[in-house]
């Protein structure tokens, strides 16, 4: 009897000899996803057993237990010659235990180490799987985590379906990929690489999910391959939804294409087009039994072959080369008639075209007074600008540094001056009852106004009004002599709904700024709200997933990781290709520090649409983590320059620069930032503690305060205590970290540099039991990104603040393995050495990390570097 290999806590673990009830365990068959899997002698019955002990961490709360135990007493209902049996179902202090039936023989999982099932053998055990399944599946009971592992093959050649009802629960999802677990349709259940779509997205699984595995696994009886091979539920999320289902005679060319289509269909993307239950595929594998029998053996083809003869290819192989050989006639045919055209035309050169136009658009005024109708001329005002930008040869600005401007300049030629565009479209909406009336004026910078039209229509048609507008405006730029005329590209409404598409498009703007409080409370509700209305939007998924992130982020509570995993999910579901979606997906990438795979997301962004400043940033945000910050920079300018009056694009340039050691270019960035938000505590905060780093005390204390008076932050306060910590002022700076810890009880930084101050009042229990607080922490952020450096760094040096050097050498070695050109990671690698006597090392350490960046002022304020006086690389920094 197999089990998933995976460990358990040994602490559960059960020996030879050990009595459970009345089973006496004899041997371990193997670790299973939820616990330890053994087979035991039950003596009153005179038989062998399989015991599946389901430990109480890996079942979940009492929710959760209460469910396994309804679901595992439904399983033992089952009588069927291809299900094992569940016999008992123990409670325990320490968690389950679940007495099933012992199978002998092997999982199709081991027997497929050495290669495909033969074509008949592998149609024998799906006709036995979806057999049982009927039984199941009349029963209302669904299985929902079928794969090789979960069905044995015994001696005989019997199939048998393993853990009904016992399928993984939430806890056996890896952290950050599961979705709320209050309710069945919230929970996240299976494994990656062999879950249903509807699975991935925690949708309610049904009969057909089942079927869905059915398919699966006769895929890979079939080929000796996974049709998905990806273990993570990203990763398999985006093969599924992104890719075409694949097909088994892809793999082999000689399986049947009968075969194929049925495997093909019952992995169907969408559950309806998969067969409606197990009945309906029992009787399609039955008729491709009776095709199979029918058709030439493979010994014949090979007999052929042998006589020098040439096999006659697949049904499907033939056509393919019809379709092949079709394809290139039209081509040329086409080819043919476009140069027939030409000729006719006498010329063979393209139209010039003329030259593109930069347009801002201006918020479109409400005239009504109503602030119910707000959202509708915030929905039209970004319909009209994705509309606009889809024209060839015009490039729109972004919205927000349109609004920016236009919210302290009235004039809209001085707006287009301030922005660098040709023209601006200034316009006003007013509405009575359903009827929406759009008035719309182009605006060139120089003043000149030309008045694009004004369009009437229901509310109820609302995309077809931005559609109307967006040709309007490109009729008055043709009119200038800018617009080639017609679309580059037809984009399709994101939404069918215009309540939904206004919702999404001010929790846009409520997204742009989390640093004002309640932002992204208010960018999640809206978010929502849109999706109850149109559960399809795929935009909509993706920015609650953004929203959620940027929660997590400020909060670092980890139910947000599960939440945003799930919202990007159901975006990827929804429309997998759509840039906004493929955006979102790599904010989640780099969050949890799989760079490669964000990259590679942000590419396919760029490829789509090169003009967009988002992509560009986070690609210069991933460059920043690889300390490759030349590249960063230049990403983060290429972002600057397509978005210039954007403050998260220099403020995300002020960070690569600070990181870089680049100092005055960090406090230039920064300063740009306070310019353009003048009321974000973050931005001065920021400016502060590049100022801090570069020896600027004073101005440093004046950028906190400020920031303090706009909203009082924890990091602020924060850096204030270090500012009076190098001081000498260590009762201050307690207090300081005491407010601090106060406002954001979670951030580890916060807990060691009270242990710092306490050090040096002499408090060292407190001190110890401050650096205990902060490991548990960082442990916590470690545990949704395990790549983060910067982290693995900090969690070293808190070790050896404690003495526990083995594991603060661990952890900078993994630090090191992630960035070894990170010149914050190498100052905490000096610290490490320092701390544990090593002062050669440290040395070292510490005059690489000056040539990385590290901070010159920082280094001369650490208390825990003093040992190394006499290292040219401190004396010299010191002096």
């Amino acid at each position: 009897m197999a089990a998933d290999p995976q460990p358990s806590n040994p602490a559960l673990r059960l020996h030879t000899g050990d009595q459970i009830g009345p089973y006496l365990i004899l041997d371990t068959i193997g670790s299973g996803g939820m616990g330890e899997v053994y087979r035991a002698r039950d003596a009153r019955l005179e038989r062998d057993v399989a015991i599946k002990r389901l430990s109480a961490s890996a079942i979940g709360g009492d929710e959760a237990r209460a469910r396994v135990l309804r679901e595992a007493r439904a399983a033992a209902a089952l009588t069927h010659p291809n299900i094992a049996a569940v016999y008992d179902v123990l409670e325990t202090p320490d968690g389950l235990v679940i007495v099933m039936e012992y199978v002998p023989g092997e999982s199709v999982a081991a027997r497929l180490t050495r290669g495909p099932l033969p074509v008949e053998e592998a149609v024998r055990v799906g006709l036995q799987i979806a057999d049982a399944l009927i039984e199941a599946h009349d029963r209302g009971v669904i299985h929902r985590d079928l794969k090789p592992a979960n069905v044995h093959l015994t001696p005989g050649g019997k199939a048998k379906i393993l853990d009904f009802g016992i399928a993984r629960s939430v806890s056996d999802v890896p952290r950050g990929s599961a979705a709320d677990p209050a309710s069945e349709a919230g929970r996240i259940i299976g494994t990656p690489g062999y879950m249903a779509p509807e699975q991935m997205s925690g949708g309610r699984a049904d009969a057909r999910t089942d079927i869905y595995g059915v398919g699966l696994l006769l895929f890979e009886m079939l080929t000796g391959r996974r049709p998905f091979h990806q273990t993570d539920l990203l990763d398999s999320a985006r093969a599924v939804f992104q890719g075409k289902v694949p097909r088994v005679d892809d793999v082999d060319a000689s399986l049947p294409d009968h075969l194929s289509s049925l495997v093909e269909r019952t992995m169907a993307l969408k559950p309806q087009d998969r067969p409606r239950n197990a009945r309906e595929l029992h009787g399609a594998l039955e008729r491709a039994a009776r095709l199979l029998s029918n058709a030439p053996t493979l010994d014949e083809t090979d007999r052929a072959l042998s006589r020098g003869h040439t096999a006659w290819p697949s049904t499907r192989r033939r056509l393919k080369q019809h379709r092949l050989a079709l394809s290139i006639v039209a081509v040329l045919m086409a080819i043919a008639a476009v140069g027939m055209w030409r000729w006719a035309q006498n010329t063979w050169f393209p139209p010039v075209l003329a030259h593109p136009a930069t347009v801002g658009i201006l918020p479109l005024k409400n005239l009504t007074g109503s602030p119910e109708n707000d959202a509708l001329a915030v929905g039209l005002t970004e319909g009209v600008a994705t509309r606009l930008s889809s024209f060839k040869n015009v490039r729109v600005l972004s919205l927000d540094d349109s609004r920016l401007v236009a919210a302290s300049e009235p004039d809209a030629a001085k707006v287009a001056r301030s922005l660098g565009a040709s023209f601006v479209v200034d316009g006003q909406i007013q509405r009575k009852g359903q009827n929406l009336d759009v008035d719309v004026t182009l605006v060139r910078n120089d003043g000149h106004r030309t008045p694009a039209g004004r369009f009437s229509g229901d509310v109820s048609q609302l995309f077809a009004l931005h559609r109307r507008v967006a040709e309007g405006l490109t009729a008055a730029l043709s009119g200038e002599g800018l617009v080639p005329g017609g679309p580059e590209r037809e984009a399709g409404p994101p939404t069918a709904n215009q309540e939904a598409f206004a919702e999404y498009s001010q929790a846009r703007l409520f997204l742009e700024r989390p640093d004002v409080p309640g932002n992204l409370d208010h960018s999640v509700r809206l978010f929502q709200s849109a999706i109850a209305k149109d559960n399809r939007f795929a935009m909509a998924y993706a920015g609650l997933g953004q929203a959620y992130w940027a929660l997590y982020q400020e909060t670092k509570d980890p139910i947000w990781t599960t939440r945003a995993t799930t919202a990007i999910l159901d975006a990827l579901k929804s429309d997998p290709d759509l840039p906004a979606v493929r955006l979102s997906l790599a904010v989640m990438y780099q969050s949890l520090g799989r760079l490669p795979e964000a990259q590679e997301e942000l590419q396919r962004v760029l490829a789509v649409e090169p003009s967009n400043d988002d992509a560009h940033r986070l690609l210069g945000g991933i460059y920043a983590r690889r300390a490759e910050w030349d590249l960063a920079v230049q990403e983060l300018q290429r972002a600057i320059a397509l978005r210039p009056n954007y403050w998260r694009n220099h403020s995300d340039l002020g960070l690569a620069s600070y990181r870089a050691g680049r100092l005055a270019d960090a406090e230039r960035a920064y300063q740009r930032v306070t310019e353009l938000q003048p009321d974000s505590a973050r931005g001065f905060h920021n400016l502060g503690t590049v100022q801090q780093s570069a020896g600027k005390l004073p101005a440093a204390i004046a950028s906190y305060e400020h920031a303090n008076r706009i909203r009082p932050a924890a990091t602020t306060y924060s850096n204030l205590g270090t500012v009076l910590f190098w001081q000498g002022e260590y009762s201050r700076a307690a207090d300081a970290y005491q407010h601090a810890i106060g406002l954001s009880p979670n951030q580890p930084d916060l807990h060691a540099n009270l242990g710092d101050a306490l050090t040096k009042l002499g408090r060292r229990d407190d001190a110890v039991n401050s650096y205990r607080r902060a490991i548990e922490e960082v442990t916590k952020l470690l545990a949704i990104n395990d790549k983060n450096a910067p982290n693995l760094a900090v969690l070293a040096m808190y070790q050896a603040k404690i003495g526990n050097w083995a594991a603060a050498e661990t952890a900078i070695q993994r630090a090191l393995a992630v960035n070894a050109e990170d010149g914050d990671v190498l100052y905490n690698r000096a610290i490490v050495h320092a701390l544990g006597g090593q002062l050669d090392q440290a040395c070292s350490a510490l005059d690489l990390a000056l040539a990385r960046g590290a901070s010159e002022e920082i280094v001369r304020r650490a208390y825990e570097l003093e040992a190394l006086r006499g290292c040219p690389a401190y004396d010299r920094t010191v002096r």
